[in-house]
């Protein structure tokens, strides 16, 4: 930033920044600053209102606006002269887009990215939208404008018309902003993103109704009114796009769990009195929408055919025209999805998706791998069609398209496999000679011809239309996979990655692939082997780099980014994932340390965690309670609360205090308390923390057995263990001096003598918190 005698003059600063995202517009013309305290300050000093955008780095419209706008020179000049210039990634700062988010919506009506935002210099929000035109709209656009935001108006008019009002209004611009925030603080004190600091709101948990289990009922009625029941998933009408939203589909499946037939040792899910209250009318219904669809996604564009893992959602309600990103959250939600449905099942098809998974996250060459530990965020939608062609040694740039890695013409097929398999691999997939796209999400023939690979006929069909046994089938098929997805990684651009680490989603990865250590150990050991190993990995990277251990602090990236709650939250989950499948008491320990940070640091005096420490750059301080693409921060800690309670609980139930002198129970209630009333008024936004209510309501029980004797036999019981799926209201555990085994339930130890026979058996303790 260099500062003249005309006034300020920006330079661009994103060259060195750690976000691949910001990185990536080190080369616009506008003059884009890093948040900062410097940059803010400056704000302040010259009285500049902050255009404020955030996006991320998989994100296609984002790019869009980059390629159309923010390399436009008349676009520049005006943010340059008039503005302060800020990108933002919302990776790595999850509470300021949520909070400017909150506005958008609230102002709006949708919310989306980019997310677009006017500031005033003490950070209030004046104006903000999401995707604007550019001068010259790209082809790209595939509609005016995405899906929520249809503005007929360009940037550049949003420009001019800002700098206007602050010029010319800006006591009443000012003013506005002050009037916005105390409503935004009005609504974020009304508890589905909870503040303090208000008299008012005090008391409020003493006044609401109790949380009672039968609010499972509501929530799954929701559900089944918004379940398309021909292409599978959730959507409140056919033109909305219809995102997979994990969490949803773990609730439904131990919702369906409840009144399923076991084979041995493989119940999970809500036990009783859930299937007295459902019915199990509903619970086989809850069973059923989420199988199909999961079942219905694995056969979709929204899986990448040939490769790994899952695009983030679907435009079109079958799900076959995807907005290509992928996201490493997303799939290890959906790995312990897959995994539940397997346990539920038992599906073959479901066990493939798992394997495909399961792979994204252990193999080396999986793009979303890091050697030294870890996972990346996640694969951009777009990319070059070709491998860019050298010119005088400098790589030819082409325009980026999205989809450009994944969709096929009948005639690439034809000219890879031949004429005869082709036909075969292309039926099979769906692929048309003039594209499988639909028109009326193609406006601008940017897909013509063009194919995204989805499951359309089984190998028995194909055996039937082209008379060839089905076993050859089901080898050309296999085959011509194989060939597409080699032509693919030999001569198309890769997707970039954005390399960053983040300590929140690995935490995701790392419970998803001890989940699925647990569900492939009698199944596949060495793919079992290689979750642990690879979870174990992730573990062990992120302590070292990115955990202090002398103030318990954890970093949201390797770079020293501070954590947010979603960092130790799902961190936390991993670990005691872990501690469960290993018994390793180092991970237990962790856990219970980062626990500590949290209740010191993020706790709300009236129940319930922040988003983030206290800071003055935040307008607005949220409580994170509902489950989005992402699992609520503060249902998983109320989960984790509840498990850290049943692991170290003290031989004196009657006390919520534990053993090592934390009341855990006693703050997973608060969590409740604190969300109560929008839980019982919109329970479906709440399934995380719906699910500890039924935890809490039934409880759990230790089943306590001695090392010192009949070691076989306890051994047995944790080789059950270890083949239980952990559900979220395990009956019985299973503790010996050096740790907790998995979770068992009382159907799995019908054959374990109910008296304390040669110290098989010793003491059964409730734990159900009651008051």
């Amino acid at each position: 930033m260099v500062e003249g005698n005309a006034g300020l003059h920006l330079q661009n600063a994103l060259a060195e920044s750690p976000s691949p995202y910001l990185r990536a517009h080190k080369d616009n013309p506008v003059a884009w600053q890093e948040w900062s305290d410097a940059t803010l300050a400056l704000a302040k000093q010259h009285q500049r209102l902050i255009f404020l955008s955030i996006g991320y780095h998989a994100c296609h419209w984002c790019h869009v606006m980059e390629h159309e706008s923010f390399s436009s020179p008349e676009i520049a000049d005006l943010l340059n002269e008039f503005f302060i210039p800020i990108k933002l990634d919302r990776e790595t700062r999850p509470d300021l887009d949520d909070i400017y988010m909150s506005y958008v919506t609230a102002t709006t009506g949708s919310g989306g990215w980019p997310l677009n935002v006017f500031l005033t210099p003490d950070l209030k929000p004046v104006f903000g939208g999401t995707y604007w035109p550019g001068p010259s709209p790209s082809s790209s656009v595939k509609q005016a404008t995405p899906a929520g935001d249809d503005a007929p108006v360009t940037i550049i008019d949003i420009l001019h018309k800002m700098r206007d009002v602050w010029t010319n209004q800006r006591e009443k611009c000012i003013q506005s902003s002050i009037d916005i925030t105390n409503q935004l603080r009005a609504f974020a004190a009304e508890g589905i993103h909870s503040q303090t600091n208000t008299q008012s709101q005090g008391n409020e948990s003493d006044t609401a109704e109790p949380l009672e289990i039968d609010l499972l009922d509501d929530a799954l009625e929701h559900f089944i009114s918004r379940y398309d029941s021909v292409h599978g998933g959730f959507s409140a009408s056919v033109t909305a796009p219809k995102f997979p939203t994990p969490s949803n589909l773990t609730f439904l499946l131990r919702i369906g769990a409840a009144i399923a037939q076991p084979s041995t040792h493989t119940r999970f899910g809500f036990f009783s009195p859930v299937p007295g209250i459902l019915g199990t009318p509903s619970c086989t219904k809850a069973a059923s929408m989420s199988l199909h669809t999961l079942l219905a996604m694995s056969r979709s564009g929204l899986r990448d055919q040939l490769g790994y893992g899952f695009h983030r959602y679907s435009v079109t309600p079958d799900w076959n025209l995807p907005h290509f990103e992928k996201m490493m959250c997303d799939n290890a939600q959906l790995l312990g999805c897959y995994c539940d449905a397997w346990a539920l099942g038992r599906d073959p098809e479901i066990l493939g998706t798992i394997y495909n998974l399961v792979e994204y996250f252990t193999n080396s060459d999986s793009p979303i791998v890091a050697p030294q530990g870890g996972w990346y965020a996640s694969e951009d939608a777009d990319s070059n069609p070709s491998l860019p062609k050298l010119a005088n040694g400098v790589p030819a740039s082409e325009d980026k398209k999205e989809g450009a890695y994944y969709v096929w013409t009948y005639k690439e097929l034809q000219a890879i496999l031949g004429e005869r398999d082709a036909a075969i691999v292309a039926r099979h997939f769906g692929v048309k000679l003039d594209g499988n796209v639909p028109a009326e999400h193609d406006i601008h023939d940017e897909f013509l011809t063009q194919n995204v690979l989805h499951i359309e006929a089984t190998p028995s069909v194909l055996a039937k239309e082209f008379g060839v046994p089905e076993e050859e089938i089901v080898q050309i098929i296999k085959s011509g996979r194989t060939k597409l997805l080699e032509h693919r990684k030999s001569k198309r651009e890769h997707p970039s990655i954005d390399t960053k680490i983040l300590a929140s989603w690995n935490g995701l990865a790392i419970a998803a692939l001890s989940r699925a250590a647990n569900t492939l150990a009698t199944i596949d050991k060495t793919r079992a082997r290689a979750c642990q190993e690879a979870a174990e990995k992730a573990a062990t990277f992120i302590r070292r780099e990115m955990y202090d251990e002398s103030t318990g602090r954890l970093s949201r990236t390797p770079d020293s980014q501070a954590a947010f709650v979603d960092d130790y939250a799902y961190l936390i989950l991993g670990l005691l994932s872990l501690y469960d499948l290993t018994l390793a008491q180092p991970y237990l320990d962790w856990a219970i340390q980062l626990q500590k940070y949290v209740d010191g640091h993020f706790a709300s005096t009236t129940g319930g965690y922040f988003q983030a420490e206290a800071s003055a750059e935040q307008i607005i301080r949220l409580k994170p309670g509902t489950d989005n693409s992402l699992p609520s921060p503060n249902g998983i800690i109320c989960t984790n609360l509840l498990y850290l309670a049943s692991y170290c609980q003290s031989a004196s139930p009657s006390t919520a205090t534990t053993a090592d002198g934390h009341n855990y129970l006693g703050k997973a209630k608060g969590i409740l308390d604190a969300f109560a009333v929008e839980i019982i008024q919109h329970p479906f936004l709440f399934v995380s923390l719906l699910a500890c209510v039924v935890m809490q309501e039934v409880g759990a029980k230790t089943l306590i057995a001695p090392m010192t004797t009949r070691d076989s036999e306890l051994r047995r019981l944790k080789g059950w263990g270890r083949t239980v799926v952990k559900g979220l209201v395990p009956e019985v555990m299973i503790c010996t001096r050096e740790g907790v085994c998995r979770p068992l339930k009382q159907s799995d130890l019908e054959d374990v003598d109910d008296e304390p026979d040669e110290g098989v058996v010793g003491a059964s303790v409730d734990t159900t918190s009651k008051s």
